[in-house]
């Protein structure tokens, strides 16, 4: 969709605006109203300044980056008295936060208090939703910094920010008209996220499928690839054969597998020279030039990124000769993210661990390709989940680690299987990266339809006419 521009324009001094229409006002926020910060009871853990039952809503700034923009609810309230002692936010009023997810809007649906990572107009008198969606479109923050994680806002900064305001009637219009086409990106950007979900779910379950029960029934899947030579060499049914004969594996989460499969421990796969083994206890300070070691927070991603490791020295590194990981291994979180396994690429042949991640090295007998998505596989994750003990974080222990039950099949079928899916997951990540792709695209879309809007580079008023008016959340 085209949208015309005014028919006159001005300049407006003012870089992230440029030229905005004649007929509209520059002004610096400072202006409209004093930008105040929030306040917090202290010490803020003090059990005597909250209240389940309290008037007042306790506001984090994990509350604003979990929530659309408009706060409706936060799992805690404050006492009459941890009130007092805050800022007071009533429901319509805006407010954005300055640490954490730094420079994100919010309108408050509550009565609310918000502490001094957060800032608020208490004079404002335009609706607030012109600021929420200048601030949304980040292009205001031009030249503070890094939108979202490196801004430096104060009250100093915010205030100064100069925006452009139309004339009452045509702002109307203008919030009007972004409620409604921001709506339906939103709508095309939600399809996006459930197909995403739709394909996460469709690849465990293709994973799981074909690491416990083979390749039976699995759309796509060879059924004559493999066979597997019973006595004197006869043909035998196996897993990849619509008969092929099941039996039960004693383990509730894993149910039936194919009968000619075996139940092995992981401890009984791995490369019979090494051991299941988690890294180094303490790494030392950051050793410049030294040996990189793998922690929990570097398997985040889908693979393990090959730079930006801490670094330990090559004494420390030399007294956990045993943890170090080679090309082929697989690197397994056994803390925190537990069960989380990731193959160690070529460029980090060499590298270490610590105490939250073990090492897996193949044995003869199992290929990686096999074992890292019977290791990712949904029975597998069952058991860790079950396994796993904590109530700050979740930890495996080794021990349990290493009686982890694994379904083997031979190793020609377990290539059989790998082949597979690493085809129908490579179908199911194209389409993901497609999706994500859309949305990329639909953000930018919408962020630059706030901003065009805002800044008067579009007139909206022709298709803003049938509209119903914004009024203030």
């Amino acid at each position: 969709m085209s949208f015309p521009r005014y028919p006159e324009y001005k300049h407006s001094g003012v870089e992230w605006l440029g030229e905005v229409p004649a007929h509209w006002k520059v002004i610096s926020i400072k202006w409209m109203s004093p930008v105040l910060r929030g306040a917090s009871p202290r010490p803020i853990d003090d059990p005597k300044y909250f209240d389940e039952n309290g008037e007042y809503a306790w506001v984090r700034i994990a509350d604003v980056s979990a929530s659309d923009g408009f706060l409706k609810e936060t799992p805690q309230k404050l006492s009459a008295l941890g009130s007092s002692l805050s800022v007071k936010i009533a429901p319509g009023e805006l407010f954005v936060s300055i640490a954490g997810s730094v420079g994100k809007p919010c309108i408050s649906g509550i009565k609310a208090c918000i502490h001094d990572g957060f800032v608020y107009f208490p004079r404002l008198k335009i609706n607030p939703k012109l600021f929420y969606r200048i601030f949304e479109s980040g292009t205001c923050y031009g030249g503070l910094g890094k939108w979202g994680t490196q801004l430096n806002l104060n009250t100093d900064t915010i205030g100064s920010i100069r925006v452009a305001l139309p004339p009452q009637e045509e702002l109307n219009h203008i919030l009007a008209f972004l409620d409604q086409e921001t709506a339906k990106i939103d709508a095309l950007i939600a399809e996006q996220q459930r197909l995403i979900a739709l394909l996460k779910e469709k690849r465990q379950a293709v994973i799981s499928h074909a690491v416990t029960k083979g390749l039976t029934n699995l759309p796509g899947a060879n059924l004559n690839a493999v066979t597997s030579g019973g006595p004197k060499g006869e043909r035998r049914d196996c897993a990849s054969s619509p008969n092929a004969p099941m039996k039960d594996s004693g383990i509730a989460w894993l149910g039936e597998v194919p009968a000619h499969w075996e139940l092995k421990q992981l401890k009984h796969v791995v490369n019979p020279t090494t051991s299941i083994t988690y890294g180094i206890v303490q790494a030392g300070p950051h050793y410049e030039g030294g040996i990189p070691y793998i922690k929990t927070s570097d398997m985040s991603g889908d693979s393990l990124p090959l730079e930006g490791y801490s670094l330990t020295s090559p004494e420390i590194d030399q007294a956990y000769e045993r943890s170090k990981v080679a090309k082929g291994d697989l690197v397994i979180a056994i803390r925190a993210t537990v069960g989380k396994c990731l193959p160690v690429p070529d460029e980090l042949d060499g590298a270490n661990l610590t105490q939250g991640t073990a090492k897996i090295s193949p044995g003869l007998n199992i290929s990686k390709e096999y074992l890292l998505p019977a290791i990712n596989a949904s029975a597998t994750q069952a058991y860790f989940d079950h396994m796993a003990k904590g109530a700050t974080f979740k930890e495996i222990t080794l021990d349990a680690l290493r009686r982890t039950p694994i379904a083997l099949p031979p190793i020609n079928e377990q290539i059989v299987i790998s082949d597979y899916l690493k085809q129908e997951t490579t179908k199911l990540d194209t389409l993901t990266a497609e999706a994500q792709r859309g949305i990329a695209l639909l953000k930018e879309r919408r962020s630059a339809l706030i901003s065009a809007a805002v800044t008067g580079k579009i007139d909206v008023r022709g298709f803003a006419d049938s509209l119903p008016h914004s009024h203030p959340a």
